[in-house]
């Protein structure tokens, strides 16, 4: 199968369950038809474990009136899509009115789908396999300071279409690779890990990715105390900048949680939030990045929403039924399965962010460790992010893989070292944005930062 039949499927699906509705005599329905090809591979300690196959259902969404009903089956027999519907039916005949709620999209409108590789579509678990035993062929097996190198390579290609009763028929299409390593090494007690990954819509080459995490593991290697509890700034690789600044945004860019007045930043609607140098987009139509879609969850065309300008607060991410409760326009943020991952169809739209974008400014990750006279520069996900409290914006995590900077170099490696602040204040404490943006595997990408006057502990 090429990828202009899974579209032709899938859209011939999502056209018949409408059908299927009108001869049910339901007076409104939206077929949300999801279909995905999935193929992981992994290697751990010369334990190989693969998984390939099909995950694909439709989740069916039913109106009468303002009362809403949902219902989901797993594969697209035609049996299984009329009980779902029925099942629709009939609970929102028992459901109470949600005074939120119009109508679901009638125009067929979408966007661009980003790049489509055939070629991952034809990457079969042999030639998985293949890249696996690449990438770990370039590995020194006789070093001894290597503990073991685990690896992982994924192929996905996802589609999904939305059709209503009132008239919309849409569909997007991705293409997914990925490739993972993560090492561990040690040297006289002293134990450290490393990652690699790379992510993108095309097959790349990977073979070199697990001598990269092993090297990288080896700079952390003799690393030792940081005895004092100081403020000092601190330098964040793009990557880990990536995964630090998506904490904060996680709740706090809903227009959900706005409209229902839980949103931490409700109040901030129009005043200064950042530094004037902060710039933050939602983009949706980055042709390279995993996230890009033509359409979200409910059949909006996907685009382009600035949120902070110059620091300020600008706008929350909507999906139609919030956007229309907050007297605005959706911004197609809704979303199936959530930020964090869920079975598409089993779920009905939320609001999420596609891709979060830091708007680069200047200076690199080197340049920026070279302006700081005593700080830390921190080059892995620190542990325990998540763990931050969004609504006071108080964090305290801990980074393994970090680096004392001394007069504008990076010297020792250090051991754990704890990190503590609030991002409120962390977005006024930029002295840096930088202009290196790297794809990351993150809700948000951003350049290196640095940020000012936080508390670093061994």
């Amino acid at each position: 199968m090429e990828l202009n039949e899974i579209r032709e499927k899938i859209l011939n699906i999502a056209d018949t369950t409408i059908k299927y509705a009108r001869d049910l005599n339901i007076p409104s329905a939206e077929a949300f038809v999801y279909n995905s090809l999935e193929t992981s591979l992994s290697e751990n300690k010369g334990k190989v474990d693969s998984r390939d196959g099909v995950v694909q259902g439709v989740g069916i969404r039913v109106a009468i009136g303002k009362q809403l009903g949902f219902s989901s089956c797993t594969g697209f027999s035609e049996k299984s899509i009329k009980e779902a519907l029925r099942k629709a039916y009939a609970i929102a005949k028992a459901s109470p009115k949600n005074p939120l709620f119009e109508s679901f999209v009638s125009e067929s409108k979408q966007s661009k789908d980003g790049i489509l590789d055939h070629e991952v579509l034809h990457l079969t678990p042999e030639k998985l396999a293949d890249k696996i035993s690449e990438l770990l062929y370039n590995v020194d097996k006789n070093d001894q300071r290597i503990i073991g190198v685990s690896v992982n390579v994924e192929k996905v290609v996802r589609g999904y279409a939305i059709g209503t009763t009132e008239g919309c028929l849409v569909s997007t299409l991705s293409t997914v690779f990925g490739g993972s390593a993560y090492a561990v090494v040690m040297k006289e007690g002293d134990r450290k890990t490393a990652s690699e990954f790379v992510l993108s819509r095309k097959n790349e080459d990977i073979s070199e990715l697990g001598q990269k995490a092993v090297e990288k593991g080896f700079q952390h290697l003799g690393s030792k105390p940081f005895n004092v509890s100081e403020k000092l700034p601190i330098v964040l690789h793009p990557y880990t900048s990536s995964a630090f600044l998506t904490v904060p945004f996680m709740q706090s860019l809903s227009g959900a949680a706005y409209v229902e007045k839980r949103n931490p930043l409700g109040d901030k609607l129009g005043k200064k939030i950042a530094d004037e140098r902060f710039n933050l987009i939602d983009d949706g139509q980055i042709p390279e990045s995993q996230s890009t879609v033509a359409i979200d969850g409910e059949g909006s065309p996907v685009g382009k929403t600035s949120i902070i300008e110059k620091g300020i607060l600008k706008t929350f991410l909507f999906d139609r039924m919030y956007a229309k409760a907050a007297n605005t326009e959706t911004t197609a943020n809704a979303s199936r399965g959530g930020m964090m991952g869920g079975i598409a169809f089993e779920n009905i739209p939320s609001v999420s962010p596609r891709k979060l974008v830091v708007e680069p400014v200047k200076k690199n990750l080197e340049e920026q460790i070279a302006e700081i006279d005593k700080g830390i520069y921190i080059e892995e996900t620190p542990i325990g992010l998540f763990t931050a409290n969004v609504i006071t914006g108080d964090f305290s995590i801990t980074s393994n893989n970090a680096f004392l900077i001394e007069k504008g170099e990076r010297t020792l490696p250090l051991r754990s070292v704890s990190i503590a602040g609030n991002y409120y204040q962390v977005f006024e404490n930029f002295i840096s944005i930088g202009d290196d943006v790297l794809q990351s595997p993150w809700p948000l990408d951003a350049p290196a930062v640095s940020i000012a006057n936080i508390t670093v502990s061994g």
